[in-house]
């Protein structure tokens, strides 16, 4: 049997296994690979060449990045602004994701603008009370669309830019791949409207974002830390300005709660400071004696306040949980106590419910609400002895939109998409560089930037080069795209812009459409060439084509990105992926060449 042959095989059996769904995609994906070793079409190097391709590298990086933003409370700004255009209404959430991601599409790649959204909209559709499998699917169409609107929305854009300059006399100007991306973007929205709730598959996601929008709320009235608290805020003239915070002193029927400064951060140490806020929690009548004694202005707290005391953009909260054969069983601690560290407090004790006060030997079963700021907490959330019950990286996240270090974090981003798209860096280095930094700079740990990447996607794309270097290397792809200009012949342009749309939506089922552009770019200039035709028409329809790749969650990075969080199987793509490669072909054969005449 022939190299051909062998890999028609392979190629056949990869798909079929993927249709089946019984084994996982990795296995199947590494499986290909290793087949076309064993079988003699590709060496090991080649075969395992897909795990070095700067392609991985970039994907990998890029949810770092990803993660960076949403540790630094940008995508939590983003989805504010997300939930108040979609107001509780599913289909305003369904429009706004669809159009934000092909719009981000202009600046980064599509699987960067996915990337960088998707985090926002699963959130938005948990707070909904649905499953994500309605929303990420034709966010992923969308980004194909949006990378048509601009030169930079994807590398084999800039492969058939090229192709135009060298052959067909002129240079494209950066935003006329959107004479075809508009009608493109405008009829992915509307098909998608019409027949995705009927098309795409009711799947439950594997696991979801928990949905913390009422974590603060949730803390404040179970630790009734809006009930007898009160606010005393220090003037210059006070005498407590200047005291050490653990000096104060204190009647028997008032307690401390915290004293932090004037953006929130807790003072732990050192002396107060004039514009320090003192909580304290006791009887209205002895927060007042207090605060007339030492000139201070005293006010109840409000429980929207409390919550801002609690959560806010310097410092955060913790919910700790003594487990049973905890080595902290029998510590004594009370509320207002610094933690052994010095970095951190406690706010309140709770037993079965009922606040303690005064010196407390912990239980098992005891609840403690600790507070400090958001690196004191990362740094002990492992704590030997205790059990998180929300992880404060995660509650941040969701809760403290441009937290601390967002500006720095937006000046990496945006570096990175101006190099990216000025062409000074590949997008490899680029997303490399700019992971480098956020962990640098502290923004994310290793290990957050490692938990961060999904592995499952980045094996899967790292595993389906060797396919496409078979293709070529064999002879596979030349021989198919030499017999379908032989079965043109010499008839009508349209019917070459036909068969090339074909040819290239059937190759991008198991090609990404960079390699598929890569292999029929020759053929397709060399067809116009033929047929006298100007080759301008004939590369902007193969451009329209190799971004038809709806068929498989293998045909984009994008595709592939969205099918593990939403629970997405390998033939659900195609029911809606067909009328919209329908559409695409009308806009290949029918609208392109009446943009750029033959």
């Amino acid at each position: 049997m022939s190299d051909i042959s062998l890999l028609f095989v392979i190629v056949a059996v990869t798909i079929a296994l993927f249709i089946w769904n019984r084994l996982p995609l990795v296995v199947v994906a590494m499986g290909s690979a290793l087949a076309l070793y064993f079988a003699g079409i590709l060496t090991l190097n080649q075969a395992l060449a897909g795990f070095g391709d700067p392609v991985v590298m970039f994907v990998a990086s890029l949810f770092i990045v990803t993660a960076g933003l949403e540790a630094t409370g940008i995508t939590a700004w983003v989805g504010l602004q997300f939930e108040r255009i979609v107001a509780g209404k599913p289909d305003r959430l369904l429009l706004a994701g669809m159009t934000a991601v092909a719009l981000l599409c202009s600046l980064v790649n599509a699987s960067g603008a996915v990337g960088a959204l998707m985090p926002v909209v699963m959130l938005l559709v948990v707070r909904l009370g649905l499953q994500p499998a309605s929303f990420l699917m034709p966010m992923a169409f969308a980004s194909s669309a949006g990378a048509h609107l601009a030169l930079t929305g994807a590398p084999k854009n800039v492969l058939i830019s090229d192709a135009v300059g060298a052959y067909g006399g002129r240079e494209l100007n950066f935003f006329e791949f959107a004479l075809a991306g508009v009608p493109m973007l405008l009829g992915t929205i509307l098909i998608v409207r019409l027949l995705g709730p009927r098309l795409i598959p009711k799947r439950a996601a594997p696991s979801l974002p928990q949905d913390l929008s009422r974590h603060a709320k949730t803390l404040v009235e179970q630790y009734r830390m809006a009930q007898d608290v009160f606010v005393l805020s220090l003037h210059r003239a006070s005498p407590l300005v200047g005291m050490p915070v653990g000096g104060l002193s204190l009647p028997e029927n008032l307690r401390l709660v915290m004293v932090s400064d004037p953006e929130g951060t807790p003072r732990l140490h050192g002396p107060m400071l004039a514009g320090d806020r003192v909580v304290l929690r006791g009887a209205q009548e002895a927060a007042g004696q207090f605060a007339t004694a030492n000139a201070l202005k005293v006010r109840a707290i409000s429980g929207e306040e409390a919550e801002g005391k609690l959560i806010n953009r310097m410092a955060g909260v913790a919910e700790a949980v003594i487990p049973q054969r905890s080595t902290l069983i029998g510590t004594q601690v009370f509320p207002g106590m610094v933690t052994q560290a010095g970095d951190l407090v406690i706010l309140a004790i709770q037993r079965q419910g009922d606040d303690l006060v005064g010196n407390v030997a912990l239980e098992a079963g005891d609840q403690l609400l600790i507070q400090g700021t958001w690196s004191a907490l990362r740094r002990h959330e492992k704590q030997d002895g205790v059990l998180i019950v929300d992880r404060p990286d995660m509650v941040r996240r969701q809760l403290v939109p441009l937290g601390a270090g967002a500006r720095t974090m937006l000046v990496i981003v945006l570096v990175m998409v101006a190099a990216i798209a000025s062409g000074v860096l590949a997008p490899a280095v680029a997303t490399v560089l700019a992971a480098g930094a956020i962990l640098v700079l502290g923004k994310l740990t290793v290990d957050e930037a490692f938990r961060s990447v999904n592995w499952t996607t980045v094996v899967l794309i790292a595993a389906m080069f060797p396919l496409s270097t078979a293709l070529v290397q064999t002879g596979a792809a030349q021989l198919i795209a030499d017999t379908v200009v032989d079965a043109v012949g010499a008839g009508s342009p349209r019917l070459l812009l036909s068969l090339i749309f074909l040819l290239a939506a059937g190759m991008g089922a198991v090609l990404s459409n960079t390699a598929t552009t890569m292999i029929l770019l020759p053929i397709t200039v060399s067809a116009a060439s033929s047929f006298g035709v100007s080759p301008v028409p004939v590369l902007m329809a193969l451009s329209v084509a190799t971004s038809a790749s709806f068929l498989t969650p293998v045909s984009t990075t994008s595709n592939t990105m969205v099918m593990g969080p939403a629970g997405y199987r390998f033939g659900d793509y195609w029911p809606l992926g067909l009328p919209l490669t329908a559409f695409y072909f009308v806009v290949a054969v029918g609208l392109v060449p009446m943009i750029w005449p033959f």
